[in-house]
This record gives structure tokens, C-alpha cells and sequence, in this order.
């Protein structure tokens, strides 16, 4: 099997657990604490990014050390280990204690496409990059629904036992992998200068964005989706999934298009501005599968476009370090976003965290009209 569908493969398992169980937050923190734990689930959900943002810049720095192989099998350890304390947690604090570990030790997404770097450059990587998306939104599709089935049977902590098997899978078979060359103490040297271009500090703050769009929409989107009259869990997974699915569906056909990466930018960021407009002024169901599929082709073109400006400004030698702050900056995003959507929900509606996604993307358009020329379309990748 070629390496890079044994590395998807090991992301799937590590995502399926990571991005599938926290919509069904509100039911794990009903089984911790006693009364509402509305509060809780916007602090819970920005535990695990929040770490990870503050580590990824470090084991970026790691992995360009140490050997990138070495720093996926980390990552999938320590996810294993962060969702064994999770799911034996009979507190709230041992809860937050796997939540602090998954964050800090995870990353599979960071270190997965920080290995692919090492065999692929330019629109080679690109098309990698979005294989990675693909394995992720195959488990936000399967994910979603398949445990919202389990938690109607079981209880959601309980789950996390069982689920921690799939990323002690992954880190068997990461081990047959082949290992990639160690720049020593030249990556040391590297580390510490400057990682990135112009280029790419204009592309971390589409990434935060982009990721801010995307995640401040998630945290409340079970009872966002039950006031508009849908009761069913497993429905409401498969309304989150939707966008997901037509990832899959279409991922094939977006990497034979030959529009420039900013033009296909702009289209994802317009398409998902309109689908979270439409989502804010929904008052039933009827539409919501529209604008679910809307949101899907927004997400489409909009990890295309920033995947193709990414391998065009990546410093190859410091792979691993450019992909720990490029996620990085996309935890921060999910950290601000999972706050600002428990304010939003909180003080005014479960509606209002939509309106701030079709915001960040509004003001990303901006950016990538005034700030991101054509010739950064174009620009070669520092080898």
C-alpha cells in the first residue's frame, strides 16, 4: 500500500473520534454536572484547540528536529491517551484533564500533512493536502452520524473508551511507514529564523478566517438545528454532515480545475458567507438542506484555494514547522470561535453564530482583493 493512503487511512481513524464526538457535547457534560451545563459547552469545546494552539508551533519545530514519522506516531499516541482519560472521567475536571491532553498532544491533522511534505512539493502537496480533507470530512460524514446513534444506547463518555482504539490502530501501522530524512542540526538552525514570507503571513490570517468561519457555527449547531423543530440526533448529524458529503462527492473534481488559487478562494468565501446568511434567517427546517450544500461548496472551493496558496509559499525545510503555525493559527481561530459563539448563543440567539461566519468571511474576500495579487498564484515554493 502506498504511503500516502496508509497516512490518510491513520487520519481517518485519528478524526473520526476527534471531530465526531464534540457536537455531542451538551450530553456528555449533562452526565458530569448536575442542572444546565449550557455554560460549559462553548468553555469544553475551546479546551482541546487552545492547547493545541499553544503546542503546535513547538512540535512543528519537533517534527523538523526529530523526523516527521517520529512526530505522527507522537500525535496519535497522545490523542489515544487523551480520549482514555476522557472516557473513564467520572468528574468534570478528569473530563477537562483528556480534553487538555488530546489538545496538547495531538494534532494528527498538522502532522500528517507535515509527513506528506516530505514527499511531495507544489500541486503535488496541494492535491495531498486535500486528500487530507477528504479522509477529515469522510469522518465529519460518517462520524456525526454513526455516533449519534451510539449516544441514544450509550453514554458519550463511555464511548471515548471504545474510540480510543482507532488512533492506537493508526500509530501500529504509522509505524511501518517510511522514514523521512533528519536535517539535524540544520533544521535547529532553521527553526529559529524566520519561517515564512509575506505571502505566508497573509495566508495564516485567511487560515484563521477561513477556520473561524467554519468552527464558530459547530459548538451550538445540535440545539441550533433542534429549535428549528428537528428532534432526532441522528438527524441533526446528518444535517451537520451534509456539507461534508458533498466534500467527497466533489473532492476528486476540484483538483482538475485550472482556476487560480485566489479566484478559487474568492468563490469559497462567498458561497460559505451566503450559505451562513441564509442558515441565520431560518426560522424552520424547510431550506436547511440548501444552505447545508451550499456551505459544503463553499468549503470545497475554500480548502482548495488556500491549499494551493499554501504549497506555492511553503519553505520546504521547514515543513513542519510552517504546517505547526499554519494549524496553529487555525486552533486560535477555533478558540475564538467556540467563545464567541457561547457569547452570541448565550445573550442573543442560537441563529447569531452565523451571522459572525458570514462576517469572517466577508472580511476574507477583502483581504484577498486588496492584499493577494495574481503573481502570489504563482509564486515558486522555497526548496
Amino acid at each position: 500500500m502506498s504511503g500516502v493512503y496508509v497516512v490518510l487511512f491513520c487520519h481517518f481513524l485519528t478524526a473520526f473520534t476527534a471531530l465526531g464526538m464534540p457536537l455531542f457535547m451538551p450530553r456528555m457534560l449533562s452526565s458530569l454536572v448536575d442542572g444546565d451545563p449550557q455554560y460549559l459547552i462553548a468553555v469544553m469545546f475551546v479546551v482541546p484547540p487552545l492547547c493545541a494552539a499553544v503546542a503546535a508551533p513547538w512540535w512543528g519545530r519537533f517534527a523538523d528536529k526529530y523526523g516527521k514519522k517520529r512526530s505522527l506516531l507522537r500525535a496519535q499516541g497522545g490523542l489515544a491517551a487523551g480520549l482514555l482519560l476522557s472516557g473513564f472521567a467520572d468528574n468534570l475536571w478528569l473530563f477537562c484533564l483528556g480534553l487538555l491532553v488530546q489538545g496538547i498532544s495531538g494534532g494528527t491533522l498538522a502532522a500528517s500533512n507535515a509527513y506528506l511534505s516530505s514527499k511531495y512539493q507544489g500541486d503535488r502537496l496541494a492535491k495531498s493536502l486535500n486528500l487530507t480533507q477528504f479522509s477529515a470530512r469522510l469522518a465529519m460524514v460518517s462520524g456525526p452520524i454513526l455516533l449519534g446513534l451510539f449516544t441514544e444506547i450509550a453514554q458519550p463518555l463511555h464511548i471515548y473508551r471504545y474510540l480510543a482504539l482507532l488512533p492506537l490502530c493508526a500509530l501500529q501501522l504509522s509505524f511501518f511507514l517510511q522514514s523521512d530524512v533528519v536535517a539535524g542540526k540544520q533544521a535547529m538552525h532553521l527553526s529559529k529564523s524566520k519561517p515564512y514570507r509575506g505571502e505566508f503571513k497573509q495566508l495564516l490570517f485567511l487560515q484563521f478566517l477561513f477556520c473561524f468561519a467554519m468552527v464558530v457555527t459547530f459548538p451550538y449547531f445540535l440545539p441550533y438545528v433542534q429549535s428549528l423543530g428537528e428532534s432526532s440526533d441522528s438527524m441533526v448529524g446528518f444535517y451537520y454532515s451534509l456539507p461534508h458529503l458533498l466534500y467527497l462527492l466533489l473532492a476528486c473534481w476540484i483538483g482538475k480545475l485550472t482556476l487560480s488559487a485566489r479566484t478559487q478562494s474568492l468563490f469559497g468565501f462567498a458561497l460559505l458567507s451566503l450559505a451562513c446568511a441564509g442558515q441565520f434567517i431560518l426560522q424552520s427546517s424547510d431550506g436547511l438542506i440548501f444552505y447545508r450544500l451550499l456551505f459544503g461548496l463553499g468549503m470545497l472551493f475554500g480548502y482548495s484555494g488556500l491549499h494551493l496558496l499554501l504549497s506555492q509559499c511553503l519553505q520546504q525545510r521547514q515543513a513542519g514547522l510552517s504546517f505547526g503555525r499554519f494549524d496553529a493559527w487555525g486552533k486560535w481561530a477555533g478558540v475564538c470561535a467556540g467563545l464567541m459563539a457561547g457569547f452570541m448563543s448565550q445573550h442573543f440567539s442560537l441563529h447569531g453564530p452565523f451571522l459572525l461566519s458570514s462576517i469572517a468571511c466577508l472580511a476574507s474576500i477583502v483581504i484577498l482583493l486588496i492584499h493577494v495579487k495574481e503573481p502570489f498564484d504563482h509564486v515558486n515554493p522555497t526548496i
